[in-house]
């Protein structure tokens, strides 16, 4: 068990309001089925286990989603060693609601709504969105995610768990939905090449996101393409051949002075990169 996984309560001098539950949110989809039935026969409290999706007509949101548990605290180093936790492992909520009520309020955040009445599903709890909806919360009273939350931990990509402040809690019972100015509606879904190129990717060439998480994979073809922008690549054949390169053979696939070229010329509309390469394979073969 590493520190970065650790709770970040952990070996705090602080100790915990009595009145202050602390919860793991975890998305079971990234559990192995053998990892889920560990969590749920020997690491969570008893029928202490709350879905976020409670659709009847599309059950399996509901089993492989997002899921609030109370845990047994004197069982954190077996669910730390559970396959797949690492990535399962959305976040720790420190709040002194009881779980059922906390999961209750924190559905409606499942569904966004933007000023158009148009509706999408969203992650919430992923790290680059949940910082979004906390610093969106400041200036929209329709964003109550945080009500009824003492602190959220979140993973921060450099410096590990940080946490989010929260607010009061709602009055018990108060219906709430996630509306959004456009602005962040789209802010919320990613760039919207990040995510059609890493569907095609995962679809046309799985291998290369081997090892990797599902989670992460937009994030490494996010970095690839901030590459390819610095090469002055901008048709959309040019940026696929770049990343897909970049992703099969590595950093240095683009190193030499004949792959720089190559980029060049690419850059000032010579011919496509994928011609390019292709030629200069060919050529290496002949000779």
């Amino acid at each position: 068990m590493t520190a970065d996984t650790l709770p970040p309560w952990q070996g705090s001098s602080s100790t915990q309001s009595p009145e202050i539950e602390r919860y793991a949110l975890i998305e079971l989809a990234l559990l192995p089925v053998t990892a889920r039935t560990t969590l749920f026969s020997e690491l969570v409290k008893d029928s202490h286990y709350w879905p976020l999706m409670k659709d009847d007509s599309q059950p399996h949101l509901q089993r492989e989603g997002p899921w609030v548990l109370g845990l047994r605290q004197d069982r954190l180093d077996k669910l730390l060693m559970l396959d797949g936790i690492a990535c399962a492992l959305q976040g720790w909520i420190e709040s002194p609601l009881a779980g059922t009520e906390l999961a209750s309020h924190l559905a409606p955040a499942m569904v966004v709504e933007n000023p158009q009445k148009q509706h999408s599903l969203l992650r919430f709890y992923l790290p680059d969105v949940i910082t979004q909806l906390h610093k969106d919360a400041l200036d929209n009273p329709a964003n109550v995610l945080f009500a009824g939350v003492n602190r959220w931990w979140y993973r921060d990509e450099t410096s590990g768990w940080a946490a989010l402040e929260g607010k009061a809690p709602l009055a018990q019972g108060t219906a709430w939905q996630l509306i959004v100015d456009d602005a962040r509606w789209h802010s919320l879904h990613g760039e919207p090449e990040v995510m059609q190129l890493t569907a095609e990717l995962v679809d046309s060439s799985p291998s290369l996101f081997e090892g990797i998480c599902c989670c992460e994979r937009p994030r490494h073809v996010a970095k690839a393409l901030m590459q390819a922008d610095s090469h002055g690549l901008t048709t959309t054949a040019d940026r696929r051949t770049y990343v897909y390169i970049q992703l099969s053979q590595g950093k240095d696939a683009w190193a030499t002075e004949e792959m720089q070229t190559l980029l060049q010329r690419a850059a000032n509309s010579e011919a496509t990169l994928a011609d390019l390469l292709i030629t200069t394979y060919q050529q290496a073969e002949e000779c």
